[in-house]
């Protein structure tokens, strides 16, 4: 498939065309929906992000979801009571909005424990290197100290040893991640196009890092859109059919949909 906007826009209506009620979205947070930070907890909400989700989910009668490699509490805790639709970890925790039950939530074996205890501890010894304890998953974060990216790949080769063949990695912007190997952003929006109110919707997805192209071509797949937050370059190089230059950008068109 072509792409077919190559270029940023401020016209929501260049791409989301006929009624929202049509339309099923899937949204990456940090980065996307929300400017990227020195740290994973210094992330904000921008003034105003809340009442456009608002909006949107009443606009497709709750046919929105949050997809995002932050766990489902940290999602929430950044919406409270938004009865928003929560696919974290890429997919490996799963909540409704009709219910709030958790779809998949298994403790992790010892193996990751042994894993996730290592990676914390050698981080102490990397100066700006932060680590992420997402639950059923971990990150080292290395935006703070870009010489310690080698030291930082290292380190996480070896806790996906140590966790084993049920657990991969994931790199990112200044980010290497440890999580369930099975999950992955794709795969979760096709798990959600199968459920109401997602059923039978055409998919709109956007994102901004190299975990989302899997739902780039989920969506794309199933006859949809996808947009990219980034770079030209990075654009070049991405299933996404469309693009905005940063989130900024990208919550000023969503709010352009629901004014």
């Amino acid at each position: 498939m072509q792409k077919i906007i190559s270029a940023t826009t401020a016209d929501a209506n260049a791409i989301i065309d006929g009624s929202l009620s049509d339309w099923a979205f899937f949204l990456d947070l940090d980065g996307t929906l929300l400017d990227l930070a020195h740290t994973p907890e210094a992330v904000v909400v921008a003034p105003g992000l809340r009442q456009t989700l608002a909006r949107l989910d009443a606009a497709t009668g709750g046919a929105l979801a949050i997809v995002t490699g932050r766990s489902v509490g940290f999602a929430e805790s950044l919406f409270p009571g938004q009865p928003l639709t929560l696919a974290g970890l890429h997919g490996a925790e799963m909540r409704l909005r009709q219910d709030h039950s958790a779809l998949s939530e298994q403790p992790p074996p010892p193996s990751y424990a042994k894993a996730r205890e290592m990676a914390q501890r050698a981080a102490q010894f990397l100066a700006g290197v932060l680590f992420e304890d997402k639950g059923a998953g971990f990150a080292l974060h290395y935006r703070l100290a870009p010489d310690h990216a080698q030291a930082v790949a290292r380190i996480m080769a070896q806790a996906a040893g140590l966790a084993g063949p049920a657990y991969a990695l994931r790199p990112g912007k200044a980010v290497v991640e440890l999580g369930p190997a099975d999950a992955n952003k794709g795969r979760a929006v096709k798990a959600l196009m199968d459920m109401p109110p997602f059923l039978g919707r055409r998919p709109f997805a956007a994102g901004d890092d190299v975990t989302d192209e899997d739902m780039f071509r989920a969506v794309n797949g199933r006859g949809g859109l996808s947009m990219l937050v980034g770079s030209q370059a990075q654009f070049s190089r991405s299933a996404a059919l469309s693009r905005l230059e940063e989130p900024a950008d990208f919550r000023r068109w969503l709010g352009g949909l629901v004014p």
